[in-house]
C-alpha cells in the first residue's frame, strides 16, 4: 500500500510542478499534497490492520464461529497464573507475546504456558515507549535478544512477533524482514488497560466476529474477571476458542 501511495504522490506533485513550471497552477497546492501524505503515513503506521509497510496477520479467514486470545506484555508473577488456570479451567489456548525483559525475570511462568500446551510470541525485549524511533539494528537486536531468551527457556524459537504498541514503519520492516519474523497483530483489542470491566465487555460482546483475533494483556488485574465472563459470554454464544496457529495456518515456531 506505502509504495502506491508514493508514486501516486510523486505523479501528482511532477503534475504540479509541471503546471506551475508552464504558468498552469501555483506551486502552492504542493504544500497540502504534502500535508496528506505525512497524515497518510502517521495513520498507516498506527494501524497495524491497514498493512501499510508490511503485512501483518490481524484477522483469520473462516466462516466458523472460531477467534483466538492474544495476551501482550506479560509474563507477570502473579496475573499471568491466574490467567493460566482460568484457560485450563475453561480447557482454552492462547498465545502469550512476551518481552524478554519479563521472561528473564521470570522464566518458571513461561515454562508453565508452554507447558500447558499454549504459544508464546516475541514483543520486543523491553517494549520501550521509543522503540518506534529505534533504527532497524536496534530493533533487531531487540528481537534477536528477546528470541534468545525465549529459546533459552523453553527451547522452542518463536517465528511470531507483534510489534510493541502495534505501530509499524520501515525501519521496523526491514528488522522482521532480516530476522523473518512474522508480524501478528489483532483485529479486535479489549482496551483492558484502560476501560473497566464493563465497558471492556460490552465491547467484546458488540463486536466480536468469526476469525477474530482478540487482544488482552496479562499485566493488568482487571483481565482476569474480564477474560472470564467472556469466556462464559463466547460459549454461550456458540464460539470456539482455538489456537491462533490454527486460526492463521501459520507455523508459531522455527523447525
Amino acid at each position: 500500500m506505502r509504495a502506491r501511495v508514493n508514486i501516486i504522490t510523486l505523479i501528482v506533485i511532477t503534475l504540479i510542478s509541471f503546471g506551475w513550471y508552464f504558468s498552469l497552477v501555483s506551486i502552492r497546492y504542493i504544500v497540502p499534497v504534502i500535508l496528506i501524505y505525512i497524515v497518510i503515513n502517521i495513520v498507516g503506521a498506527s494501524k497495524i490492520q491497514l498493512n501499510y509497510f508490511f503485512v501483518s496477520h490481524c484477522k483469520g479467514i473462516t466462516e466458523n464461529r472460531e477467534i483466538a486470545l492474544t495476551f501482550d506484555d506479560g509474563p507477570h508473577p502473579e496475573i499471568t497464573p491466574s490467567i493460566l488456570k482460568l484457560l485450563e479451567d475453561y480447557n482454552v489456548t492462547a498465545t502469550f507475546f512476551c518481552t524478554g525483559k519479563n521472561a528473564t525475570q521470570h522464566p518458571h511462568i513461561l515454562t508453565e504456558i508452554i507447558n500447558k500446551g499454549h504459544i508464546i510470541g516475541n514483543h520486543s525485549y523491553g517494549h520501550s515507549k521509543l522503540f518506534d524511533l529505534f533504527s532497524p539494528s536496534k530493533m533487531h537486536g531487540e528481537i534477536t535478544d528477546t528470541n534468545t531468551a525465549l529459546t533459552k527457556i523453553t527451547k522452542k524459537s518463536p517465528l511470531l512477533f507483534r510489534p510493541p504498541y502495534g505501530v509499524t514503519n520501515p525501519m521496523l520492516g526491514r528488522a522482521l524482514k532480516k530476522t523473518n519474523m512474522i508480524s501478528v497483530g489483532w483485529s479486535l483489542r479489549s482496551f483492558d488497560t484502560v476501560k473497566n470491566n464493563h465497558e471492556v465487555l460490552k465491547k467484546l460482546k458488540s463486536n466480536t466476529k468469526p476469525g477474530d483475533i482478540v487482544l488482552f494483556h496479562d499485566t493488568v488485574p482487571n483481565t482476569i474477571n474480564i477474560v472470564k465472563d467472556y469466556l462464559i459470554w463466547l460459549q454461550e454464544s456458540d464460539y470456539k476458542v482455538v489456537s491462533l496457529t490454527s486460526l492463521l495456518k501459520i507455523p508459531a515456531y522455527e523447525e
